[in-house]
């Protein structure tokens, strides 16, 4: 195939070829003779049936998160018989003619090559690298050959978790909250169902991650083991977003709602609490805990999108289930300002989506101001500004959760 040169170079030669006839010039019949012979020089150049070459591509590091540095990693192995030309093999994106291009070094029969790519890593979602093709031109950059191809290569960046104390803010607890707190926060403030270890309690009640915390032996103390063992938490993130009157953009407040989430899930995660996200009319992950049961958890937090709320004033059914709620504690996450935007973000009042007694948090992402409320009868309201620190909220707010 010629390129934009060798074409370019085929209508001058034909153009001096026409001059000369008419003007009688017998040099511009050299000219174009010269221009001809280059053109087929080069097309004959990139037509070595020898040069075999293979691609491929994987994204490092395989997990991404907002900010991170990552590149694609394109592997070009020589699967001929003769080397590849030093600087005439060249990568191009798939189909964009003369476009951009990286010169491949040479390659010896059997050997490989990389050439690392820098990925876009400042939007959260799932994204997508134009594919790649290998060809082989010549010294003139007058024509050149499709070696092979390399489809598109799609990769997710997942949203970044701020390290929180627990997964409730400090002064949000109370007896139905007990393992949803840390154990160090438990102990700390006296509310613990676990004491130190003494001579003669059953071994069976020793509460292991605590004791590897805190480098005692520590025990149960009261309260019903099971209970204890299987008890956790519901995370509901609704993608519906309002027009608000914070400052920033609608897609800025649903972000700032999606690293929320994500910092609630790592602080459950990480104190093996059982947790379950839940995204209204999209995704839910199930109950479960620990590492694995996260990475499922944000890669339904990779994919979400906000959608604008109905201001139809028509009302809709519930969109989340009370089975998906029941028996656990439930924090219910919003791109919102007031927690009275709640109602048309899940599509009912959240107390009527929970059972009597079950603790409920409503978090408003995006708010004007960062602050915690105990007023709430239902529950704790959190409202928390985009651009501050989530842990310093949490740490610092003051509060008591009402249960219902």
């Amino acid at each position: 195939m010629l390129t934009r040169r060798g074409r370019a170079a085929l209508v001058l030669s034909v153009a001096l070829l026409v001059a000369g006839r008419i003007l009688g010039v017998t040099e511009l019949f050299g000219v174009a003779a010269t221009a001809a012979a280059a053109v087929a020089l080069g097309a004959a150049m990139v037509r070595s049936p020898r040069l075999r070459v293979a691609l491929s591509a994987t994204v490092a590091p395989p997990v991404i998160s907002i900010g991170d540095r990552a590149s694609l990693e394109i592997v070009i192995e020589n699967s001929g018989s003769v080397p590849t030309p030093g600087g005439r093999l060249q990568l191009v994106p798939a189909g964009g003619g003369d476009g951009p291009l990286v010169e491949v070094p040479r390659i010896v029969p059997g050997e490989r090559a990389t050439v690392s790519l820098r990925l876009p890593t400042d939007r959260r979602g799932r994204h997508e690298v134009t594919g790649f093709d290998a060809v082989l031109a010549d010294p003139l950059g007058i024509a050149r050959r499709r070696v092979t191809g390399l489809g598109a290569t799609r990769f997710g960046v997942r949203p970044v978790a701020e390290p929180l104390s627990g997964v409730l803010p400090i002064g949000g607890g109370g007896a139905d909250l007990e393992t949803t707190r840390s154990s160090a926060e438990r102990l700390r403030t006296g509310a613990s169902l676990l004491r130190p270890y003494v001579a003669g309690d059953d071994l069976r009640r020793v509460h292991w991650p605590t004791t590897a915390r805190i480098g005692d032996l520590m025990v149960r103390e009261g309260g019903d083991r099971e209970r204890d063992a299987t008890s956790g938490i519901t995370v509901v993130l609704s993608a519906r977003v309002t027009a608000g009157t914070a400052g920033g953009s609608a897609v800025d407040r649903f972000e700032h709602a999606v690293h929320v989430t994500a910092s609630i899930l790592t602080a459950a995660a990480r104190e093996g609490s059982s947790f379950r996200l839940v995204i209204p009319g999209s995704a839910d992950s199930g109950d479960g805990s620990g590492e694995r049961h996260l990475d499922l958890a944000f890669d339904l937090l990779t994919d979400v999108r906000g959608l604008p709320a109905s201001h139809s004033g028509e009302s809709h059914s519930p969109i989340v289930s009370r089975s998906a709620l029941e028996g656990r504690v439930v924090i219910m996450v919003a791109a919102c300002d007031d927690p009275e935007a709640f109602g048309t973000l899940v599509g009912t009042e959240p107390a009527a989506l929970v059972t009597p007694g079950t603790p409920l948090v409503l978090v408003c992402a995006g708010a004007l101001e960062s602050s915690i409320e105990a007023g709430h009868r239902h529950g704790l309201v959190v409202r928390t500004a985009i651009g501050e620190s989530l842990e310093e909220l949490w740490t610092l707010g003051d509060a008591a959760v009402v249960a219902r």
